[in-house]
């Protein structure tokens, strides 16, 4: 199976969508754009009514989540039915499931460094992972390099980047990439 294709203006809008509401800098950041390319992305967006800008910050609005939804069906539908990338998926489901349940005991209790471990632990291992599913989808090289960002600053002693929610902590790019990857598969978050 050949990869995705995916333009900037799928990328940036993507990122937008994902993120929730971020400005530009930390949409080019996450999505591996120059700046430049987001700043017009998003500009074009605002344009077209696809997305808001409040206070510097991007929000997608329901018509850029429609155009963001049809790009994956359009760039990832083949995939949906591929079994190697179903197989790779249920393998994520159990990491997630685990990555759940260690990031709850680090929320129950911060200074749990078992809990610290087990997060870092299933990071690299999804981490890892993304190396057999990046062939397919090229742009999932930017999760790996957000995931080693986030993991270095926790080694560094930066426990903000284990959950901080305003920042690419390991628990905002996961839930990011949990996000990214069902709708890769065309799934419903959890119901």
């Amino acid at each position: 199976m050949s990869p995705a294709r995916e333009d900037a203006t799928f990328l940036v809008l993507n990122g937008a969508h994902l993120k929730k509401m971020a400005a530009a800098e930390a949409i080019a950041a996450a999505v591996g754009v120059p700046l430049v390319v987001a700043q017009e992305e998003l500009a074009t967006a605002v344009e077209k009514g696809w997305a808001i800008c409040v206070d510097g910050r991007y929000l997608v609005l329901p018509k850029g989540t429609s155009a963001v939804h049809e790009s994956y069906g359009r760039l990832y539908g083949p995939l949906r039915q591929d079994a190697f990338v179903k197989d790779w998926y249920d393998r994520f489901e159990t990491l997630n499931n685990q990555f759940i349940k260690a990031v709850s005991d680090w929320q129950i209790n911060e200074e749990d460094e078992k809990a610290k471990a087990k997060i870092l632990k299933v990071v690299e291992r999804l981490t890892k992972g993304l190396a057999d599913i990046v062939p397919l989808i090229h742009r999932y090289e930017n999760y790996v390099r957000r995931f080693t960002e986030g993991v270095g600053r926790v080694d560094r002693g930066e426990r903000d980047y284990i959950c901080g929610p305003t920042i690419d902590s390991v628990h905002t790019v996961w839930f990011e990439f949990h996000e990214d990857i069902l709708s890769v598969l065309g799934r419903p978050r959890d119901l």
